[in-house]
């Protein structure tokens, strides 16, 4: 509804590998097992399916949330920034993801999912990715039932 006062974002290219948070708690980590400089607030799944379908599966569930469009795609496809509006204020939040191949029919992802406007978000980010990825396990589920 106002999400046109509320257009400046934080649009710069995430690298998981060096990313450091911020103080403030309006923030949500996920990241695989590994070498990386922040403290994720969750650890990421091991799936198994191949990385190529983790993206397509992934994509279809952001992008089937309300008011989510696609901000960027790196140029080797592996990561996908997301802008999803709040529903009244129209506040933007960026939600990054990469995806990681572990073999050729496992795969694992990093999600950073952040608010650019007030100090804390009231659990929204968490509760975002927690709904994505009880999603995509939903999804992958039904994708090996049938």
């Amino acid at each position: 509804m106002l999400d046109f006062l509320f257009t400046a974002i934080d649009d710069r290219v995430i690298d998981f590998e060096t990313l450091k948070l911020h103080e403030k708690p309006n923030q949500y980590l996920v990241l695989p097992e590994g070498k990386f400089l922040a403290e994720p607030h969750q650890i990421s799944p091991v799936l198994n399916v191949g990385v190529t379908e983790l993206q397509e599966r992934f994509s279809d569930i952001a992008q089937s949330q309300d008011k989510v469009e696609v901000l960027r795609t790196s140029d080797d496809g592996q990561q996908v920034d997301y802008v999803q509006r709040t529903p009244f204020m129209g506040y933007p939040d960026t939600i990054t993801v990469r995806f990681y191949s572990q073999g050729e029919d496992t795969s694992t992802l990093a999600i950073y999912s952040r608010s650019h406007y007030g100090y804390s978000d009231l659990g929204a980010n968490k509760k975002r990715i927690t709904l994505w990825l009880d999603s995509l396990k939903t999804s992958l589920k039904a994708l090996k039932e049938h």
